[in-house]
């Protein structure tokens, strides 16, 4: 069997290597998971890159996102899931060819998804659902989304639609305006590096701000919007591309704002089971309706990784870049 580890932390593609394993029995309450796919998403990364090295010990294996088979059980579980797809969440070790977990942590993929769309069904998805759900105002409120060429950007961009809402959306580079007004219910589209972003976005609301923005960049930008918030608007952070965080005065600067620090793992760790269930299969529908589709870039194989890796430090890549643990 081969996973990857790291022993290190780093930039992904120096630190990541592949290596042969013994897979563990499964023990009581756990299974033993074949895995199918797996996604690399920025929070895979940021995790190598030692950003949360003070809650991860050395070595691990990485890979948050992915789909498998259950192949065998531990005292307790029923033999009835084994054969069954699932997704193994709440822990990393996607990007290994058999995962150990324990079952509560296991949910059932329906049939009509394939394989490529259940090993991207979690981080992105799941995600934008929860944000939307939780942080989406009335139809008719002024709202912007950034990185809005994103996966992610564009399913919170789709599901705010669903809604009647018709975003501000930003873009880091020029030339894919035109591009996103066809392919998106928004009511403009602002190039980052282009406009006085915060003057800009009060231009746009006639002064009275946005409701909710968005933000998966941080840095300045992430600043901007929340300056160009009204009072009582929600700045939703939940990404920092830039790799500069928001400013700390900010909470200074923007008293009436509310700054909501969004991170996926914080909720899908307090939620009761069910409501995880239930939050994925409205995520499989979205994905069904494509609302909460994407598109898959390259599949790897697993001993490739370090090639996988480098394809997704590809500046301008589009679409999600998975590994296969068909060895070949």
């Amino acid at each position: 069997m081969l996973r990857t580890i790291v022993r290190d932390f780093g930039r992904a593609a120096e630190v990541v290597t592949v290596e042969l394993y013994q897979p563990q029995v499964p023990g009581p309450k756990q299974v033993r998971v074949r895995m199918l796919l797996a996604s690399i998403n920025p929070s895979d990364l940021v995790t190598i890159s030692g950003a949360y090295r003070s809650r991860i010990s050395l070595p691990f294996v990485p890979g948050f996102e992915g789909v498998g088979v259950v192949e065998s059980v531990g005292a307790g579980v029923s033999e009835s899931l084994i054969g069954q797809r699932v997704l193994p969440l709440g822990s990393q070790g996607a990007w290994q060819n058999v995962k150990i977990t324990e079952e509560r942590w296991c949910f059932p993929v329906p049939a009509d998804l394939t394989d490529q769309e259940a090993a991207r069904a979690y981080i992105n998805p799941l995600s934008a659902f929860r944000m939307v759900h939780e942080y989406g105002p009335s139809p008719g409120a002024s709202v912007v989304v950034n990185a809005a060429t994103s996966a992610i950007g564009q399913m919170i961009i789709r599901m705010l639609n669903r809604a009647a809402i018709r975003p501000i959306a930003l873009v880091r580079r020029a030339g894919v305006e035109s591009q996103l007004k066809s392919q998106l219910g928004v009511s403009a589209v602002l190039c980052t590096s282009e406009v006085r972003l915060q003057h800009k976005l009060l231009e746009l609301t006639n002064g009275r701000g946005l409701s909710v923005a968005w933000d998966a960049v941080g840095g300045s930008e992430g600043d901007d919007l929340a300056r160009a918030l009204s009072p009582g608007g929600t700045l939703v952070h939940y990404g920092l591309l830039s790799g500069t965080p928001l400013s700390l005065r900010l909470y200074e600067e923007c008293p009436q704002a509310r700054i909501v620090l969004f991170r996926l793992r914080d909720w899908v760790h307090s939620a009761e089971r069910h409501a995880l269930h239930s939050a994925l299969n409205e995520v499989f529908q979205l994905i069904r309706d494509g609302i909460a589709a994407s598109e898959v870039a390259a599949v790897f194989p697993l001993s490739s990784i370090q090639q996988a890796l480098e394809y997704e430090a590809k500046s301008g890549r589009q679409g999600k870049v998975l590994l296969s643990m068909q060895n070949r």
